[in-house]
């Protein structure tokens, strides 16, 4: 009797032991799943990042292609300007005024904190992955200044084309985006019932891009002898066809980054599916939007454009860029293929009013986006 009554004390005395145990493993389980969450979140989207970073050597080879023999190292040090000051713009400024915090409530017009890296180190102490979060924009950010290099290619020097991506990276599109994405800005914040919806940015990041690429290039003018009838216009065709598609399949590449990384999380199976929507959509878009503008060239020229195939590509992939995480798969090849019916409209209306664009931007990016 004195063995079981003692034994009886111990097996009480260790389940009010095992009591706060059990607690302090459910909250253990709990800071764990946090951490692999944001561990998987943070992976999907460095990862994204660098496969958008990647586009500008797609961008570069589709420029270097496009342009005369001549002009390639020209062109090629402007693809390299664009990363290094996009960098240094969006550090300094071009972050706290996209993304600080709001100048003002219910709608404003620009952020005014974190620039130059400050109050990083107070969110990380809250939880935030700010560090994430700037280098995922920023590879956006650099993408549209480099769709500017191309457009006014061949006639621009390096100094003026430096001062005009610094003022890009710097001011333009970050405030763009503060005014859609940051969720404070008067096109897309709280206080509205009905805002401005860019799933990943044919509007904010492309059309951006496309209309300045159109006033850069009507600022400076064509190149000498372009659109002159004493002149022959061949020697204004790109020479190097296989980096026009070389070009275009690493854009299309780095597009599964571009798209199915704004999805911003990969963490649940939610997250899963959303993202493998957008994959396919992306795909759909680019696909219809490259025989649509292949098909029409053919017919309205009879002959095999592959320039013409891969700026339809592009326009498709820029079409469906801002909704690609909201339609189906039959809705996005009807996007990507009206998005190539833009482009072309965007490159002829460039001819008619003599807009000399070596690579089209305005038509692909600022047309196609605008859709």
């Amino acid at each position: 009797f004195l063995w079981v009554h003692v034994g009886s004390a111990e097996i009480g005395a260790m389940a009010d032991v095992a009591q706060p145990s059990l607690a302090e493993l459910t909250a253990q389980v709990a800071q764990m799943k946090a951490d692999y969450d944001e561990a998987l979140d943070t992976c999907w989207i460095l990862v994204c990042a660098a496969l958008v970073f990647f586009m500008h050597a797609g961008f570069t080879m589709l420029e270097t292609g496009a342009v005369q023999l001549k002009n390639t190292q020209n062109i090629l040090c402007k693809n390299g300007l664009v990363v290094v000051i996009a960098t240094i713009c969006w550090y300094l400024v071009g972050y706290g005024l996209a993304y600080g915090e709001p100048n003002t409530e219910g709608g404003s017009f620009c952020g005014t904190s974190y620039f130059a890296g400050s109050g990083f180190l107070e969110d990380q102490a809250t939880g935030f992955n700010r560090w994430r979060d700037w280098f995922f924009q920023w590879a956006f950010c650099a993408t549209c200044g480099t769709i500017v290099s191309g457009a006014m290619a061949e006639r621009t020097a390096l100094t003026g084309f430096a001062v005009y991506v610094a003022a890009m990276t710097t001011f333009v599109y970050p405030i763009v985006v503060h005014w859609t994405w940051s969720g404070a800005g008067w096109l897309n914040n709280e206080t509205r019932t009905a805002s401005y919806k860019d799933f990943a940015g044919s509007g904010i990041v492309h059309m951006c891009g496309g209309i300045s690429a159109l006033v850069g290039a009507a600022v400076v003018g064509p190149r000498q002898g372009r659109f002159a009838a004493d002149v022959d216009q061949d020697k204004f065709v790109p020479h190097n066809v296989p980096l026009l598609v070389l070009g275009t399949f690493i854009l299309f590449f780095g597009w599964f980054g571009f798209n199915p990384g704004s999805s911003l999380a990969m963490k649940t199976q939610a997250d899963a599916f959303s993202a493998s929507m957008v994959a396919m959509n992306t795909t759909a878009g680019g696909a219809m939007g490259g025989l649509v503008v292949y098909v029409l060239e053919f017919v309205l020229t009879k002959k095999h454009s592959v320039g013409a195939l891969c700026n339809g590509i592009l326009a498709g992939l820029v079409g469906i860029t801002a909704g690609c995480g909201s339609v189906e798969p039959g809705e996005a090849f009807v996007i990507g293929g009206v998005g190539g019916l833009f482009y072309m409209a965007g490159s002829a209306l460039a001819r008619t009013i003599k807009v000399d664009d070596p690579i089209e931007a305005f038509a692909v990016h600022g047309c196609a986006g605008f859709w």
